[in-house]
C-alpha cells in the first residue's frame, strides 16, 4: 500500500463512524448457514396465512424470521407491491422461495448464505460477478505477492456476519467495508445516494458485499495498481474462467451436457487433458458437482409425503382453517368436520404453534393435541379423529 492510499485510509477512518451493527457482543437470532442451510432448502415448509393486504416485503420478513435465514431484496424490486399468490403457498423451502420471487416477475439468487431476490432479467449474475470479483483480486495479489498484500487478501475474503441498520446510505456502508479491510476508493460519489431497509447476511465477506451493494445500481469495481478500489458501470461480460483436468474423451462430453442450460459458456482446450470453461458461477458448480460424482437433489414432488420434515408456524388460526390448508398444500389429510362438531369438537377454536422439521407425527402432536383429538398417521394417509 502507498502513501497516498494510506492517507485516505487514515483521513477516513478518523473522519468516519462505521455503518455497519457491531455483532460481537449481542446474540441476535441465530441464521441457517453452511451444511445445514443446505439441508434446510429441501425440508418442506409452508407461507403462514397471508394477511390482508399484506405486502412482498413484509412477506420476505416473514419468511425469512420463520425460517431463520437471510433475505434480500434487490433495491430494483418494489417492496410496496401486493401479493397476488394463491394460497397455499408450499413445498421444499426452495421451491417456496423461487415461487414466492416469481409473483413479483423476480428469481432467487443464492449469494453465500444469504437468498437475494433480484429482477428476472437480472438472473445469475450476482454470483458470477462476486466470483470475478474475488478471482481478480486473487490475481492481482498473485502478481505481486507480499505479506502485506497477503493479509490484506485475508481481510477481504474473511467471512462473518454483517447487518446493518434501516435507513443506512450504501455508500457509508461500502466505505465502512473499505475502512474495515484498508483500501482506498477512488470515486464514492459514483456510489448514488440511497436509503435501505435493515438486514443481515450470515457469513460473507467484504468482496461478495460490495459486488451486492453495486450490482444494484449496475455498478461494479476493479483494483488498481496501488490497492486501491475504483466504482465502474457492469461489465458487458461477467464470467470466471477456471481449468479443469478431464480425460480427452471427457472434454466433448462435458461441452454436450452443460451447453444446454449454460449456452453462453466457452470451453477450451489446452493441451492433453486440459481444459479452460468461462461461464458462470452456477455452470461451474454443475460441473464440480458431475466431477465428483454427486446425485442430483431430489425434488420434493419425488419424496413421499411420509418422509418429509415439515416446518410451520400458525398464529391465531381456526383448527377448520388448518386442517383445510394443510390438506390444499398436498398433505393427505382425511377428517369430517361435521361429525367432529357434532361430537362436541371446537373446530372453530382459535390455535397458536409452531413446528420446526417435524414429521408427519409431530406436526399433528402439535395440531390436535390443544383439542385432545385423536389421529392415526398411515401409509396411505393422517386420520384425523378416525371412528374405527
Amino acid at each position: 500500500m502507498n502513501l497516498k492510499t494510506f492517507y485516505r485510509c487514515l483521513i477516513a477512518l478518523a473522519c468516519s463512524q462505521s455503518s455497519f451493527v457491531d455483532l460481537s457482543h449481542a446474540q441476535p437470532m441465530g441464521l441457517f448457514t453452511g451444511a445445514e442451510l443446505e439441508k434446510k432448502l429441501y425440508e418442506w415448509t409452508s407461507v403462514t396465512f397471508l394477511e390482508e393486504d399484506q405486502t412482498f416485503a413484509e412477506l420476505c420478513e416473514q419468511i425469512s424470521s420463520s425460517q431463520s435465514i437471510s433475505i434480500v431484496l434487490d433495491r430494483r424490486i418494489d417492496p410496496g407491491r401486493q401479493i397476488t399468490l394463491q394460497l397455499p403457498i408450499s413445498g421444499s423451502l426452495s421451491e417456496v422461495l423461487q415461487n414466492v420471487a416469481s409473483d413479483q416477475q423476480a428469481v432467487v439468487d443464492q449469494l453465500g448464505d444469504a437468498f437475494v431476490i433480484v429482477p428476472e432479467y437480472r438472473a445469475q449474475i450476482l454470483r458470477t460477478l462476486a466470483a470475478m470479483h474475488e478471482e481478480n483480486l486473487k490475481e492481482f495479489v498473485r502478481k505481486a505477492p507480499s505479506q502485506e498484500r497477503s493479509q490484506w487478501l485475508t481481510r477481504l475474503l474473511r467471512r462473518k456476519e454483517y447487518s446493518w441498520r434501516r435507513l443506512s446510505e450504501p455508500r457509508q456502508l461500502i466505505e465502512s467495508l473499505a475502512e474495515e479491510a484498508e483500501f482506498a476508493i477512488n470515486n464514492p460519489e459514483e456510489i448514488p445516494h440511497d436509503l435501505w431497509r435493515a438486514n443481515r447476511i450470515p457469513a460473507t465477506n467484504p468482496i461478495e458485499l460490495i459486488s451486492l451493494f453495486l450490482f444494484q445500481y449496475d455498478l461494479s469495481f476493479q483494483w488498481e495498481t496501488d490497492g486501491s478500489m475504483t466504482i465502474i458501470p457492469l461489465p458487458d461480460r461477467i464470467a470466471v474462467t477456471k481449468k479443469y483436468r478431464l480425460p480427452s474423451a471427457q472434454i466433448k462430453t462435458v461441452e454436450e451436457r452443460f451447453q444446454k442450460d449454460f449456452p453462453t459458456a466457452t470451453y477450451t482446450a489446452r493441451g492433453s487433458g486440459n481444459i479452460e470453461i468461462t461461464g458462470s458461477a452456477e455452470l461451474h458448480d454443475a460441473i464440480n458437482a458431475w466431477q465428483s460424482g454427486k446425485p442430483e437433489k431430489e425434488s420434493m414432488g419425488n419424496i413421499a409425503w411420509k418422509d418429509k420434515r415439515y416446518t410451520l408456524k400458525v398464529e391465531r388460526k381456526s383448527l377448520s382453517v388448518v386442517l383445510a390448508y394443510l390438506k390444499e398444500a398436498g398433505l393427505p389429510v382425511v377428517y369430517d368436520l361435521e361429525a367432529m362438531k357434532a361430537r362436541g369438537v371446537e373446530v372453530d377454536r382459535l390455535v397458536t404453534f409452531e413446528a420446526t422439521q417435524a414429521d408427519a407425527q409431530e406436526l399433528f402432536d402439535k395440531i390436535c393435541g390443544p383439542f385432545r383429538l385423536p389421529f392415526h398417521v398411515t401409509d396411505e394417509g393422517i386420520l384425523v379423529d378416525p371412528q374405527d
